[in-house]
């Protein structure tokens, strides 16, 4: 791949472009106070960087850290666990985060998770992360992230799954193939959350077993 594989050493740096990339989240489900928040954001992305990468596909555009797009496939089982934070390292984020606002961050995955599973129940690939940091955005990193690791799925023959909000996201992730298959808001959240699905592109399984027919 001409992407490079995220590692240990490239987390701190990215969990700081991803709080630039995502600045206009608010996340102020899980924390009211502003200062709270932005003081603790960085440790969120920290604590989710950790969490993921032993079972994630995680790429960056470089070690510049442009930009950042993380996979999961469906059987990975992505639920918030002690001994998965104590392994993974990110327990000392966790604690950074504080435990009330994990519990929130559980709740919320747990939700997502279901409905996820409820709209996407067959075997797939889930676009968990894509982020390029804004002094880079416009210049294709985007499609760099994408373009490399979809053209391998098309060949598996399995479709992607996205959640994402705001227009201009939709819009983006449509370019690649996406369309909204549902819309809805998280209990408890001012989070509304769209929900799209690629379907698979020049299925060369399909073809095969066509072939063999």
């Amino acid at each position: 791949m001409t992407l490079l594989r995220l590692g240990k050493v490239h987390i701190k740096p990215a969990s700081l472009m991803l709080t630039r990339a995502f600045k206009d989240d608010p996340m102020s489900d899980i924390f009211p106070d502003p200062e709270e928040r932005r003081v603790k954001t960085p440790y969120v992305n920290e604590f989710s960087l950790r969490y993921d990468l032993p079972h994630g596909c995680s790429f960056i555009t470089s070690s510049r850290l442009e930009g950042i797009v993380i996979w999961r496939h469906s059987t990975m089982n992505p639920g918030i666990s002690f001994w998965r934070m104590l392994t993974s390292g990110a327990i000392w984020p966790a604690m950074k985060i504080g435990w009330k606002a994990l519990r929130k961050m559980k709740v919320f995955d747990q939700y997502v998770i279901r409905k996820r599973r409820e709209l996407a129940p067959a075997k797939h690939w889930y676009l968990a992360v894509l982020a390029v940091d804004p002094q880079h955005q416009g210049k294709g990193y985007a499609s760099k992230l994408l373009n490399e690791m979809l053209s391998n799925i098309d060949k598996e023959g399995l479709p992607c799954y996205v959640k994402t909000e705001g227009e201009k996201n939709v819009s983006m992730y449509q370019h690649f193939g996406f369309k909204v298959i549902d819309e809805f808001i998280v209990p408890n959240t001012t989070d509304k959350l769209v929900a799209m699905l690629r379907e698979p592109k020049n299925n060369l399984k399909g073809v095969r077993n066509e072939k063999k027919s």
